[in-house]
């Protein structure tokens, strides 16, 4: 089930009236060295080729998988001894679980999974398989035929001197996974290298058959002719003077002679209290994780911001209630405010016919007609109250022997006050009259409101306060209520 599609933001709007009629390709990536993490990436490129089709233009989406890229730091949780594949490409090095083909489809498929379950418009390719197959065949032909021009184009953006070896190709022998032998010779009509190894051997690489790759920087703009790409998308590390997209940039005017595709540079998301999200530090939201908590559209909500132009700082924990309240307001949805939904989830531990029982009796009736959307909103919460709640949310009805020990600490006048509810209380009250009956009897009774809440809250869940105990129980089934109060 799908939630309201997503409006095309004004950033993405602009971004599209400026590149142009097409058709277009929009393209993002990553190389999948890691757990990936760098959905904002791929959602600011979503934005921009919606409001391409939204201008009914012809779009072809694609998440560029740097699969033949070479491993150069184990990633986090990967055994040590996996540092022995350092310079193999992710795509011929194994799985560490054994569950994948391959280290680099161990993280690839959790993120394209992610992708699918957010109905997203877009092709995931593989460049092990987009090299193996020739697709990159002419722009390596013309990279290695253009070696000098492409050495004074970096040397002259980065303001380091290139070996004079030094090569726009990585080969590998045909039977292993490392990168980077030196290449001594290029035989053009053969679509061929001839390379040295670091034993001093001689070897040759076909890179029409994917024995190989171009170096990151030569690639990029090399990547951007054989795709056609007309946008892509980067975070600010790579728009630096002297960055990626300098080079690739210098390099599509002089050697590629091949159009600049349009950017926009988005800005990092840190999570509050662990900083800045990084792969290598282990600092990291992964989608599939967040899809537990929020539906599709509240996530691309939450990663892109007001602009992604912006730094994000996410609040997963206090502020995340709001957000979701916030998002279900604009999206014009019947919605129960999360911090309830949050805790009927618990307190029914999301079966849904009773979630349902006790919305309706706590005013949300409009809330339950859907149950299939009512199932996915209990999931979320529970899912969130698990892993990001404060403590004070986390909640739990005792049990009756629970119940009765937490009893012992109230005074005799908490106690003839829950007896007086109890006994009040009747099954078809909503949660407005059970809040009002509540109110109104510790007033009756000359207990100050806070006391008097204070021990429902003791006999309930063990706590000295909790959720608006009006909705919350009315929404009690009748037995569990009648025995907890009834001290």
């Amino acid at each position: 089930m799908n939630d309201r599609s997503p409006s095309i933001p004004t950033w993405a709007s602009k971004t599209a009236d400026s590149l142009g009629e097409g058709p277009h390709v929009v393209v993002t990536g990553i190389s999948p060295s890691g757990n990936i993490h760098n959905l904002r990436e791929v959602l600011v490129a979503e934005a921009v080729a919606n409001a391409l089709r939204d201008r009914g233009k012809e779009v072809r989406f694609i998440f560029h998988a740097d699969t033949i890229d070479p491993l150069r730091k184990i990633a986090p949780g990967i055994p040590q001894e996996y540092e022995r594949y350092i310079g193999h490409s992710l795509s011929h090095i194994p799985d560490p679980e054994g569950c994948h083909a391959s280290y680099s489809e161990h993280f690839l498929v959790p993120f394209e999974e992610s992708l699918r379950e957010m109905e997203m418009d877009i092709e995931v390719l593989r460049s092990h398989e987009l090299y193996e197959s020739g697709l990159y065949t002419d722009v390596t032909r013309e990279s290695l035929t253009h070696t000098d021009a492409l050495r004074n184009v970096l040397q002259e953006a980065s303001g380091r001197q290139m070996p004079e070896d030094w090569s726009p190709y990585q080969p590998r022998v045909a039977s292993g996974g490392l990168v980077g032998n030196r290449v001594i010779q290029h035989q053009p009509e053969e679509n061929s290298v001839v390379f040295v190894d670091d034993t001093g051997a001689e070897g040759v690489a076909d890179y029409s058959r994917g024995e190989g790759k171009l170096s990151w920087r030569v690639e990029l703009a090399a990547r951007w002719k054989a795709l056609g790409v007309t946008f892509e998308p980067f975070g600010k590390d790579h728009t630096s003077r002297g960055g990626s997209t300098d080079t690739a940039d210098g390099m599509c005017r002089e050697v590629f002679n091949y159009p600049i595709p349009g950017r926009y540079e988005y800005e990092w998301i840190s999570i509050k209290g662990q900083g800045a999200m990084s792969s290598s530090k282990g600092i990291v939201l992964l989608p599939e994780d967040l899809l537990k908590i929020m539906p599709p559209n509240a996530l691309r909500r939450l990663m892109l911001g007001r602009d992604p132009a912006r730094a994000l700082d996410l609040d997963l924990s206090g502020g995340f209630p709001a957000f979701m309240d916030e998002y279900r307001a604009d999206a014009d949805e019947p919605a129960v405010p999360f911090l309830h939904l949050v805790t009927v989830a618990q307190t029914t531990n999301g079966d849904t016919t009773a979630a349902a029982r006790m919305l309706d009796r706590g005013g949300y009736e409009q809330a339950t007609q859907d149950r299939d959307r009512l199932a996915q909103d209990l999931a979320h919460a529970l899912n969130w109250s698990e892993t990001w709640a404060p403590d004070s949310l986390k909640l739990r009805i005792l049990t009756p022997e629970e119940s009765r020990e937490a009893a012992t600490g109230l005074e005799d006048e908490q106690r003839a006050y829950l007896r007086s509810i109890s006994e009040r209380i009747e099954p078809d009250m909503d949660g407005d009259a059970v809040q009002d009956l509540l109110y109104s009897t510790a007033v009756g009774m000359d207990l100050k409101p806070k006391k008097a809440f204070a021990a429902l809250y003791t006999v309930l869940l063990g706590k000295k306060s909790g959720p608006k105990a009006g909705p919350f129980v009315a929404g009690l089934p009748d037995d569990i209520r009648s025995s907890r109060l009834s001290v």
